[in-house]
């Protein structure tokens, strides 16, 4: 029994290791001041007919009930809030060639890499509209590269690194998620 247990263990074990994806990169956060309290948010997306950009407010929404802060029933009854935006660069690819001694050939490889940011500001809407200008109480940035162009890939890791920094400020700290 023992036998057969290790195999498939270890089977599993290199079929979920194929699963996972390592994100790399750098956060920066600032707090500048408290947000109104109860915080009664609406997130507000780039582009509001964007399916993309809808889903990425739904991860943010999700955090920020974990974070406590109270949705609000409609934009003009919320006191707070959240806008974000994000960038894909063009990627570069990398070729890498190698002699094959065991076919006499030589083995070619090719990686992309895709240079990635994701922004996002918490505004106090009742200051902002006291002082005619945007009054942002706290702000978070993550700047990452990998081989996946996608946003809807990153994002909930975006989101997450963002969120799990809101009660800190940090500049350029290193992080590694696995998703």
């Amino acid at each position: 029994m023992n036998k057969l247990i290790t195999p498939v263990m270890l089977a599993a074990a290199l079929l979920l290791g194929g699963c996972v994806s390592p994100y790399r990169g750098t956060v920066s956060t600032a707090t500048y001041a408290d947000p109104p309290s109860p915080a009664l948010f609406v997130v507000v997306p780039p582009d509001p007919f964007s399916l993309t950009d809808r889903n990425i407010a739904t991860l943010i929404e999700a955090k920020l009930l974990q974070l406590g802060y109270v949705k609000a029933e409609s934009e003009e009854s919320a006191n707070v809030a959240v806008m974000f935006n994000y960038g894909i660069g063009s990627g570069t690819t990398e070729v890498h060639s190698q002699p094959n001694y065991s076919t006499g050939g030589t083995y070619v490889s090719s990686s992309a890499s895709y240079p990635r940011q994701f922004k996002l500001w918490i505004l106090d809407t009742e200051k902002s509209k006291a002082q005619q200008k945007p009054v942002i109480t706290w702000q978070g940035e993550v700047f990452s590269s990998g081989s996946s162009a996608n946003i809807s890939n990153v994002a909930p890791v975006f989101v997450d690194v963002l969120m799990d920094n809101a009660s800190q400020d940090v500049t350029n700290k290193s992080f590694l998620k696995v998703r």
